[in-house]
């Protein structure tokens, strides 16, 4: 699985996070835990450290098929937040240091207010993103401890030992790993004879796999919300990554697309484009945010708008998009697919609160919309009613009054009575 084994110490001080395809290194310093670059996911693997950096070195963001060295740093924000803990310190060139700021900006400053009925703007960055810009030479010194960058490669010592030495992944051998794992996965080529999902991950930024659903039916493989390390998490499930027709991305919590910079890598290098589905406003926000990785974005993705209220036809099926009650003034989008008489609700990251929604008087965010649906698959969020999801008891309410079947996700733990995805599991609709 994603996080399995990717934790290990590889030298005395130095802690290893990933593999030889990706991987995150904290050092040991006298004056603190240096957490050298980032990587989809690595909040997760960093929270199981128990390690608090206080220096994190801020890498170049060029793409792998595994992904690229800045998505994963909102989430360390967001853990963070959630922990009232320092981020840390960000070591860079004055230019690497406004990429990542331009790659937090569109995301992490925004939240509910007191009321949990409008969209606001936090200073949060201004506390949790503390830039240190290195010197011409690409050097900065806290004291004994000296954090050289040169390029790709990043020296730290402490007075005359050298306690790390390291670079990036060389992204043509992480491309042929990547093939080598895709050879092992069989090819999914005959139309499916009807609408089904898989769940490739049920959980959230914080927790398991992030929330990620496979769609199949006739000659489409409809991905909604490319999970890290695509060759891997769809791999586990037993897809293959190629088989994918169409991205669909919800909102652009890096949670809901963490896998998307691999999906540009792969098809930079086969040379061909991704059929990406999501709204003008999250497209605009995510070319700002992975602009300097992805100049060719035009060459790469064959971009189809959608938009709430809007119905659009996905190969054989009619998908519904809503605007969603969630804290990214990009939007968030829930999402309805009817096939043959059959119908799949997903409600997509939104607050879920009758008594909020009363107030806000959006219909079509009531239990009514999912009335004509089958099977609906719900977030949830379990232990905080003042969370930014849909807490378990309104999620309660919801199932009793939509006449098909409900199943939760976006969480990790115990649902009971309710429902839980599971992952690598089919779905009829």
């Amino acid at each position: 699985m994603l996080f399995a084994g990717k934790i290990r110490q590889v030298a005395d001080g130095v802690v290893r996070l990933g593999d030889e395809l990706a991987s995150v290194d904290m050092v040991r310093t006298s004056r603190g835990w240096v957490r050298v670059g980032a990587m989809p996911e690595i909040a997760k693997l960093a929270r199981a450290t128990r390690i608090a950096s206080h220096y994190v070195v801020v890498r170049p963001g060029r793409l792998t098929e595994v992904g690229d060295g800045i998505t994963g740093e909102e989430f360390i924000c967001w853990s963070s937040i959630n922990a009232a803990m320092f981020a840390g310190e960000y070591l860079g060139s004055p230019a690497d240091l406004q990429i990542l700021r331009q790659y937090l900006e569109p995301a992490v400053p925004y939240f509910f207010d007191e009321e949990q009925l409008h969209i606001v703007r936090r200073d949060w960055l201004e506390t949790l993103y503390y830039p240190q810009p290195l010197d011409g030479g690409g050097v900065r010194r806290f004291g004994a401890v000296e954090i050289r960058v040169t390029g790709e490669l990043v020296e730290i010592r402490e007075g005359s030992t050298r306690l790390y030495r390291g670079g990036c992944s060389d992204p043509a051998e992480v491309a042929r790993r990547v093939d080598e794992a895709l050879a092992r996965i069989p090819r999914d080529e005959k139309p499916a004879d009807r609408l089904e999902l898989l769940v490739v991950g049920s959980g959230n930024g914080h927790a398991t796999n992030a929330s990620s659903f496979l769609l199949r039916y006739a000659d489409r493989r409809v991905w909604l919300d490319p999970s890290a390390r695509p060759h891997e998490t769809l791999g586990a499930v037993g897809v293959h990554w190629d088989d994918v027709t169409d991205v669909v991305i919800s909102h652009i919590h890096e949670d809901h697309w963490g896998g998307l910079t691999a999906c540009l890598a792969r098809a930079r290098r086969l040379h061909r484009k991704i059929r990406l589905y999501a709204t003008r406003e999250s497209l605009a926000a995510l070319q700002l945010r992975l602009g300097d990785r992805v100049p060719d974005w035009a060459a790469l993705v064959d971009f189809h708008a959608v938009a709430p209220g809007q119905r659009v036809r996905i190969g054989e099926a009619d998908w519904e998009f809503r605007l969603n009650h969630h804290i990214l003034p990009s939007g968030t989008l829930g999402l309805k697919v009817r096939l043959d008489g059959r119908c799949l609700g997903i409600s997509g990251d939104t607050k879920y609160d009758e008594a909020i929604l009363a107030r806000l008087g959006h219909s079509e965010l009531t239990a009514e919309w999912f009335a004509d649906c089958h099977l609906v698959f719900h977030e949830v969020e379990l232990a905080r009613p003042w969370a930014v999801h849909s807490f378990f008891p309104e999620v309660e309410k919801l199932a009793q009054k939509i006449p098909g079947r409900l199943v939760v996700y976006h969480t990790a733990g115990n649902t009971k009575p309710l429902e839980m995805a599971q992952d690598g599991r089919w779905y009829p609709v």
